[in-house]
């Protein structure tokens, strides 16, 4: 395999594998956590603007802010219009993951066995 292949096949993200360690979490959350939902403890949130996101040549010298309200109803539109739900959502998906992930307990889960 050259070099090339292989940062490509690194860089490649599978969708399916995406989707099936999502849905992992997100059961763990449920079924091993108990938790069904989540308060949102905090709504403002710093974000780095999408012109300097990937560009590491140069330190974002301005910061955009938040709403994870404002992403939430993104995500209920979507879920209850399914119409709406575009790769676009995506944006706002992430920081609610973001705040899900900082406000879970994090450890390691104990082992069932390949899931």
């Amino acid at each position: 395999m050259s070099a090339k292949s292989d940062m490509e096949n690194r860089r490649t993200v599978q969708i399916s594998v995406l989707r099936e360690v999502l849905n992992r979490i997100l059961t763990f959350v449920e079924d091993d956590l108990g938790r069904r939902e989540m308060l949102l403890a905090e709504n403002s949130y710093w974000a780095i603007g999408e012109n300097d996101r990937y560009s590491m040549e140069i330190q974002p010298q301005q910061l955009e802010c938040g709403s994870l309200i404002d992403d939430w109803e993104f995500v209920r539109s979507a879920f209850d219009d399914p119409g709406q739900a575009i790769p676009l959502t995506l944006m706002h998906v992430a920081p609610i993951l973001q705040a899900l992930a900082t406000a879970l307990p994090s450890y390691p889960p104990q082992s069932k066995g390949p899931m």
